[in-house]
């Protein structure tokens, strides 16, 4: 069986499932989270709160401990078996006072876990809590993905770059080869004359600033880049 109460937008849309087997503990305790402003889903069972699961999802599960043919332990087992409510916070809620149900309870998962009768302030403080901690763990897996997302593109620009910076590099190495056998003809003065024309040395000095730029690590200034590149093109035409 299934309950629902309507969600309160002052409370921001949150949405507690409540699992529990005794009609009277489900009805005490959807009451006090209604009067909180909670939106409320319960079912009697372990069985019903698992195939509930698949079709929507809470935002927080408060999870009797003793219930018939599956037990809050094996529901909480098998929520974190699953990966679609293995992050889903979990408070389980029992009778048993004593450490080793606790114990139990937290190693099989719990995030929380509240004793009856329960202290209906402590019990919201700890909804809201885990709420919290929930909120701040997607917001920075978002952030994680959009860094990602960052980097990548970054670590593309960059590959692009460097394929465009290992050509221009090539490219100076064969003017400085063919400069330097043109010097050395028995007709230098010729040949450095018919060379006086071109921007070597302001080639040279940008494309120091673009080498020191990605030996340091840093993305080259994409201007500056256009700038040498035309420099290089106009020196090749004027070498043809």
């Amino acid at each position: 069986m299934i309950e629902t109460t309507p969600i309160d937008p002052d409370n921001h849309g949150v949405t507690v499932l409540v699992v529990d087997d005794m009609a009277a503990n489900r009805s005490v305790l959807c009451r006090q989270l209604e009067l909180h402003k909670y939106g409320v889903i319960s079912v009697d069972s372990g069985e019903a709160a698992l195939e509930l699961l698949t079709r929507t999802r809470p935002d927080i599960v408060l999870l009797d401990y003793m219930m018939p043919n599956m037990n809050g332990i094996e529901v909480l087992r098998r929520l974190r078996a699953n990966p679609a409510t293995v992050d889903l916070p979990v408070i389980m809620v029992t009778a048993r006072a004593e450490n080793q149900a606790t114990v139990e309870a937290l190693e099989a998962g719990a995030d929380d876990y509240v004793t009856k009768p329960i202290d209906f302030s402590v019990l919201r403080a700890r909804i809201d809590s885990h709420l919290q901690k929930q909120g701040n763990a997607s917001a920075l897996r978002m952030s994680n993905a959009a860094l990602d997302e960052k980097v990548t593109m970054r670590s593309l620009i960059l590959a692009d770059l460097n394929g465009e910076l290992e050509a221009e590099i090539a490219l100076r190495k064969q003017l400085e080869q063919e400069l330097a056998k043109r010097t050395a003809e028995p007709h230098p003065t010729q040949a450095i004359t018919s060379l006086g024309d071109l921007p070597l040395a302001e080639i040279s000095q940008k494309f120091d600033i673009v080498f020191d730029s990605i030996v340091a690590g840093k993305t080259p200034n994409l201007a500056l880049m256009y700038e040498l590149k035309e420099l290089l093109n106009k020196l090749t035409a004027q070498e043809t």
